[in-house]
């Protein structure tokens, strides 16, 4: 089975080696061009602007403010920070009239430094320091907040001294692109700490203003105004009053802010540790439950096939260990539920992503006792809305393959796609009748915003409709199997199991269920702490990338024959639309540091995604975890993973795998059996890759593979107890974003070292876990590598290849990418510069 291409766009890396590869030019260039290609500036009137992005149905009452508030304000090139001060006191007179209930306060947090948003990540980021820190409606903070973290603010606002400086100016070139980086890397952090939907700034340039919104797809920004007319003011008065203003307020609610998520009150911690029993201290060793939550769940439902009448495959009357309802042919559930999420398991923190979080929890149900609730893994990402959901995959393996028999893959539990149901309520609401909503409406149902927020909409409200292929679907599922990451395996055996399992999992979903993963990653891997389906010591989850063929295979030979490949999934929007062109518009496939070598040669025509390619994958996720949290020794020392791994150059990345497949290879003292099985499957990739141009190609087949690893396990002689070591590199990511080291210069120098600053830390816009030194010893490699006789890669690889997937490439040529987008106003033009447009009521 094949699948179409994506388009070859590098992201910034989740993973860098050391600390000088994170500052390499290129890879800064390609965050900024990441960045700039979903920076759109709405050209609207900006009223147009405020009721289209910070929609509110409470009309603002008060007075317009006196312009004599700003009549002070002047600001001076290279003395920003005494900026701060006058602008908190011209924010905080503007909104001295809102209701005590909804009044914001700011504090100066300039020389402050704010940590990542979770604990247990906080080392993989750089911390930051935001000129000015509002609160959440009706808390008053202190001018200057001792030990501020992002659980206190709900908005922030960056300074610069001029205009010259604007970070959405499209003529500030590079300047323009890292004042953006200082907005987004304090967006991504609010909309992380709180579980937001979308984040707002406020940048000030000299004396422009301009409102930022930034979500999952992109981010727009307002025209600039001044801050020193009545109209500006106007302007500012309006937007907080909005933002505090929801468009179904509740106590300390916000624009942006998700209804579905709460946090962990002192009531349901106490049940938490009550109902987790014997294992509570265990679980919850260093975990701070303010940064846990409190979800609600909906249960989507697979729609009925209209010609017969009945449920299509995968629904909830399949035989499986789902806990999915079914009501009135709604395609949702009407009631959710709830569960506690207490432990971040691991999360991407890119910004403009699918932004993957995945929670440790339990369902909150107290009408079930302690025996009845098990722990579960909560997941939330932003899909694509040009990908298949991923509940739809966990349908198709829940009918096709039985729960006894299901090796190396998770179940879903519950939970869907939150923005298709938002979406759903929300055109439904304007059909009478309403039958999505039927089964519970009434009088009292709230009218809908005037736009969902679960689903991106942000590209077709600047661009247009055309644009819907950019945005994002928010998902939650609840799964089933509760699991560590690779990087925390407690034996290098378990290690190993735990990648076969996956691999096993991987044929599974393939040969019964017609499902290509596309994505194996370390990340992707779970090692299973309390096996109960067949001892399955490893699972492969997240199925967001995944193709699936249209029809489930009859047997494994029609998922396997390349000749006569089985019509895919076709990709689709809303409405069964399909999308023309669609992989320009998808993000690249799978994670960068673990592409098959074929998928990254930019100088050959991009060959269709075939299951050799995952399982080439497989071999670069061992060798990468044996390289950082393993010790071993190695010509290069140190520095091997990057003699194998290089980020962002598809030319230099095909050329550094190549080199190593034919280079020495790493030695794990007292671990022969370790030692040897990289030497097979590195003798099998080699096999499959670099002697295909001589016609020598020795296809790379699951069973081949397996019985590589099997053979592996089947020793006796592994050592116990050889757990995962940490992996650090030089940069600790202790240090500020803004920090200085240097001797500082005058006061008010901070624009300068921002930049440099920057240079470092663009990455952390993002999530990832950053490399470390490999424990340093003698570098040597105690096997001749010139013997031939020896070298795997002289002779055929092991294993049979009998009945296994072996699949030939075709090709396709791919095209994208994206640039930069001036919006589209839509709606109404009220008379610009006019203060007397906007309607007051008392």
């Amino acid at each position: 089975m094949s699948s179409h291409a994506t388009p070859r766009t590098a992201k910034s890396p989740n993973d860098v080696n050391n600390a000088e590869q994170a500052k390499r030019p290129y890879q800064l260039e390609h965050w900024r061009r990441e960045l700039t290609s979903k920076i759109n500036v709405y050209d609207g009137e900006l009223d147009d602007f405020l009721d289209i992005f910070v929609p509110s149905n409470t009309p603002c009452p008060l007075d317009l403010p006196n312009e004599q508030i700003a009549e002070d304000f002047h600001p001076v090139k290279g003395r920003e920070v005494h900026h701060y001060d006058p602008l908190i006191n011209i924010f905080s007179r503007i909104v001295a009239d809102f209701p005590e209930d909804r009044r914001l306060s700011f504090c100066n947090t300039h020389a402050q430094e704010l940590f990542f948003p979770f604990s247990s990540f906080a080392k993989d980021h750089h911390t930051s320091k935001p000129d000015i820190s509002v609160s959440f409606p009706g808390v008053q903070l202190a001018s200057r907040v001792k030990s501020p973290d992002w659980t206190r603010f709900s908005m922030v606002i960056e300074a610069k001294s001029t205009a010259s400086e604007d970070a959405f100016d499209a003529k500030a070139g590079i300047t323009r692109t890292d004042a953006i980086v200082q907005l987004a890397i304090s967006a991504r952090s609010l909309m992380f700490a709180h579980g937001m939907l979308a984040a707002y700034t406020l940048g000030i340039y000299g004396d422009m203003v301009r409102i930022a919104r930034f979500d999952h797809a992109c981010a727009v920004a307002s025209e600039a105004f001044s801050i020193k007319s009545v109209e500006g003011l106007r302007i500012i008065q309006e937007f907080f009053w909005r933002f505090t203003h929801p468009w179904h307020p509740t106590p300390g609610a916000v624009v942006g802010h998700d209804e579905t998520v709460s946090k962990i009150t002192p009531a349901q911690q106490t049940w938490l540790r009550e109902h987790l029993g014997s294992e509570a201290d265990e679980l919850l060793n260093g975990v701070d439950l303010r940064e846990g939550r409190v979800v609600k769940v909906w249960d989507d439902r697979e729609p009925k096939d209209p010609s017969s009448g009945t449920e299509t495959e995968g629904s909830s009357s399949s035989s499986s260990s789902s806990s999915i309802l079914e009501t009135e042919d709604t395609g949702f559930d009407s009631e959710p539920k709830e569960y506690i999420l207490f432990k971040l398991v691991n999360v991407n923190a890119r910004l403009f992503s699918r932004s993957t979080m995945v929670w440790l929890g339990i369902e909150y149900d107290t009408a079930k006792s302690a025996e009845d609730l098990e722990l579960r893994i909560i997941k939330e990402a932003w899909r694509q809305l040009v990908r298949i959901p991923e509940s739809t995959f966990y349908r198709r393996l829940r009918k096709t393959i039985p729960l006894e028999q299901r090796i190396g893959l998770p179940g879903l539990v519950g939970g869907g796609d939150l923005g298709a149901r938002e979406v759903a309520e929300w055109e439904a609401a304007s059909k009478p009748p309403c039958r999505v909503l039927r089964p519970r409406a009434n009088r009292d149902t709230p009218r809908p915003p005037p736009h969902p927020m679960h689903q991106t909409f942000t590209w077709r409200l600047t661009v247009g409709s055309d644009a819907k292929a950019r945005e994002r679907s928010h998902m939650r599922l609840v799964v089933d199997t509760v699991g560590r990451p690779l990087s925390r395996f407690r034996s290098t055996k378990e290690l190993v199991t735990a990648i076969r399992d996956a691999i096993k999992g991987h044929r599974l979903a393939l040969e019964r269920g017609g499902i290509l993963h596309r994505d194996i990653s370390s990340g992707n891997i779970l090692i299973v702490d309390k096996p109960r389906r067949n001892q399955s010591r490893g699972i492969l989850h997240d199925l967001d990338y995944s193709s699936m063929t249209l029809e489930v295979p009859t047997s494994p030979t029609v998922a396997d024959d390349s000749s006569n490949p089985p019509k895919l999934y076709h990709l689709r929007l809303e409405q069964d639309k399909p999308l023309e062109h669609a992989s320009g518009h998808k993000e690249r496939t799978g994670t960068y540091y673990f592409f098959a070598i074929d998928l990254l040669d930019p100088t050959m025509q991009t060959p269709l995604h075939q299951a050799r390619h995952d399982l080439e994958s497989f071999y670069w996720v061992l060798l990468w975890i044996v390289l950082r949290h393993t010790v071993y020794t190695h010509v290069a020392g140190q520095n091997a993973c990057e003699t194998a791994f290089v980020y962002g150059d598809d030319l230099k990345a095909v050329s550094t795998k190549r080199s190593w497949l034919v280079g020495p290879l790493p030695t794990i003292p007292g671990n022969e059996p370790l030692t040897e099985l990289i030497y097979e499957l590195t003798g099998q990739i080699y096999q499959a890759t670099l002697n295909e141009r001589w016609g020598t190609r020795t296809p790379l087949t699951y069973d081949a593979l397996l019985a590589t690893f099997n053979r592996a396990l089947a020793r006796d002689d592994w050592p116990v107890a050889d757990g995962a070591i940490p992996f650090y590199h030089g940069d600790a990511r202790t240090n500020s974003v803004y920090a200085d080291r240097r001797p500082r210069g005058p006061r008010g120098s901070k624009r300068a070292r921002d930049v440099e600053a920057l240079q470092s830390a663009f990455t952390d816009i993002q999530s990832g876990e950053f490399g470390s030194a490999v424990p340093s010893g003698e570098p040597s490699n105690k096997r001749n590598r010139s013997n031939a006789a020896s070298d795997p890669r002289q002779k055929s690889a092991a294993g049979s290849t009998a009945g296994s997937s072996t699949l030939v490439a075709s090709s396709s040529r791919r095209g994208g990418g994206s640039t930069s987008v001036r919006a589209k106003s839509s709606g109404s033009r009220r008379g610009k510069g006019s203060y007397s447009s906007r309607k007051r009521s008392a």
